[in-house]
C-alpha cells in the first residue's frame, strides 16, 4: 500500500463523522458514558493525531501508521487524560466489511501503545466492534463508516445492463505480443517445371485458379522428339505465378502452385522476446482488425538473429476458409508462462477509481468500490493480490455506471 493510499485511509477513518458510535461501560456510569462518548467521538482527536473513542472509565485513541511496508493500527489508552499502563490494557477489534467474513484483530503491547498483529488494509467501509478490558472492567465501543458505496434498485441494475461474476481462483496466462506476417508453407509451395525442353503448346489454367492434384496444367512439345506431353498438377492448390506463355520455350519453371490449407505465421522476435519463447508454446493469432483469431503453437525459433537484432519464429495455422492470406499482417499473443492466481477477475471488471485500480463488489442491491493490488494479467483475466476476497460477487460489465453514481453522490444512498 503506497503513502497516498495510507494517507487517504487514515483521513477517512479518523476524520469523517460517524454513522453510529456508542461506548458502553459495565459500571453505574453506563448512560452518562454513552452520551459523552457519542458526543466526543465526533469532534475529539488524541494527542498522537488519532481518533478518540471516549468513555468515563477509559478513552482509546486509534491511529493507523505505516511501518515496514504494513499498515498497523496503534491504540493508546487514557484515564482522566493520563496515559494508562499499557500492560494492563487488552483490546480486540472485530472488523466487518461488506460481503466479507468478520476479521478479528488482536493487539500486543509495544512501548506506550498496543499494536495490531496483522496489517489493516482497505476498504474504508466497515463496522468496528472494539472490546477493551482495563483493570478488570470491560468496555465496548462501536463505530460504523461507509464510503464509496451506492444502492441501486433492481430495475436500475437491469436497465444499466450491469453483469456480475464470482471471484475465484484460476490460471492467468502471461503472453508476449509479437508482430507477424502470414506466409505460405515451404512444403505447400511448388514450382512446376517442364521435364523436357520444348515449346509451350497450350496452358489450361490461369493465375488465381484453384486446381486439384492431377489436373492438366499445360501441353508441351518435346524439342528433341517432337512428341507432345502433358504436365499435371502435383498438388492441390491455387495458381499464384505463371512464368511462360504459349509459343515460348519451356526450359525452366512454368508456374507456381501454393496450397493454403495450412499457412505459417512468420514472427519477428526481439532479444527480450526470445528469452521467453520456447517450442510448443500456444499462441493466439489475430488480424489487425480483430475480425478473426486462430490458435496455433510455436514450432520453430531461428538459431540466429538478423542484422536488425530480430529472430524469426514460426506458428502453423490451419486455413480451411482461406482467411489467412500470405502477406497479411497479424499479431500473435504467445503464452510464455502460467500463474495460478488465488483470486482472479475478468479484465473488464477493473476500473480506475481515484487514481487506483479498483473493482466494484455487489451485495444484494448494494455496490461498493474496492481498491485492489493487481498481479499477472492478460486480455481476459487479471490476478488480484490484495483487496478482494474469494467468492466475492463483482461487476464485470458496465461498472462505469456504478462509478459515476458513487462519484456523483459522494455517499451511500438509494434510488
Amino acid at each position: 500500500m503506497n503513502n497516498t493510499l495510507i494517507a487517504l485511509f487514515i483521513t477517512q477513518l479518523f476524520a469523517l463523522p460517524l454513522l453510529s458510535s456508542t461506548a458502553m461501560a459495565s459500571d453505574s456510569h453506563h448512560e452518562k458514558g454513552h452520551e459523552e462518548g457519542h458526543k466526543d467521538e465526533h469532534t475529539q482527536k488524541g494527542p498522537h493525531g488519532g481518533f478518540l473513542l471516549t468513555n468515563n472509565a477509559l478513552d482509546l485513541e486509534l491511529k493507523l501508521t505505516q511501518f515496514a511496508g504494513n499498515t498497523e493500527l496503534r491504540i493508546y489508552g487514557f484515564n482522566n487524560d493520563k496515559a494508562v499502563d499499557i500492560n494492563q490494557l487488552d483490546v480486540t477489534i472485530n472488523v466487518q466489511r461488506l460481503s466479507e467474513e468478520p476479521q478479528l484483530i488482536r493487539f500486543k503491547a509495544e512501548d506506550d501503545y498496543l499494536v495490531s498483529t496483522v496489517s489493516v488494509n482497505e476498504p474504508h467501509s466497515f463496522k468496528l466492534d472494539v472490546m477493551a478490558s482495563y483493570k478488570g472492567q470491560k468496555i465496548n465501543y462501536h463505530h460504523e463508516q461507509e464510503e464509496g458505496r451506492t444502492t441501486l434498485s433492481s430495475q436500475a441494475i437491469e436497465r444499466a445492463g450491469i453483469k456480475t461474476d464470482i471471484a475465484k481462483a484460476g490460471t492467468v496466462e502471461l503472453t508476449d505480443t509479437l508482430f507477424g506476417v502470414i506466409a505460405s508453407t515451404a512444403h505447400g509451395t511448388v514450382e512446376v517445371m517442364a521435364p523436357y525442353t520444348g515449346l509451350v503448346n497450350d496452358i489450361f489454367v490461369s493465375i488465381g485458379q484453384n486446381v486439384k492434384k492431377g489436373d492438366k496444367l499445360a501441353s508441351i512439345t518435346n524439342r528433341e522428339t517432337l512428341q507432345n506431353y502433358t504436365i499435371k498438377s502435383p498438388i492441390t492448390g491455387v495458381i499464384t505465378e505463371q512464368y511462360l506463355k504459349r509459343g515460348e520455350l519451356a526450359n525452366s519453371a512454368l508456374m507456381q502452385i501454393v496450397n493454403l490449407e495450412t499457412v505459417w505465421v512468420e514472427l519477428s522476435a526481439f532479444p527480450e522476446n526470445i528469452e521467453k519463447l520456447a517450442i510448443g508454446q500456444s499462441a493466439k493469432v489475430y488480424d489487425l482488425h480483430h475480425h478473426l483469431n486462430a490458435q496455433g503453437e510455436v514450432f520453430y525459433i531461428a538459431p540466429m538473429m538478423s542484422g536488425g537484432h530480430i529472430a524469426r519464429a514460426r506458428i502453423e495455422l490451419t486455413n480451411p476458409d482461406g482467411h489467412w492470406r500470405p502477406g497479411m499482417h497479424v499479431n500473435s499473443d504467445i503464452s510464455t508462462a502460467k500463474v495460478d492466481a488465488a483470486v482472479r477477475v475478468k479484465a473488464t471488471a477493473v476500473q480506475e477509481f481515484n487514481g487506483k485500480p479498483s473493482v466494484f463488489i455487489k451485495s444484494g442491491n448494494v455496490f461498493e468500490v474496492r481498491p485492489v493490488k493487481l498481479g499477472a494479467k492478460n486480455s481476459e483475466w487479471v490476478e488480484v493480490l490484495e483487496g478482494l476476497s474469494p467468492n466475492s460477487e463483482y461487476v464485470t460489465q458496465n461498472s462505469y455506471v456504478i462509478k459515476a453514481d458513487i462519484l456523483k453522490s459522494g455517499a451511500s444512498h438509494s434510488h
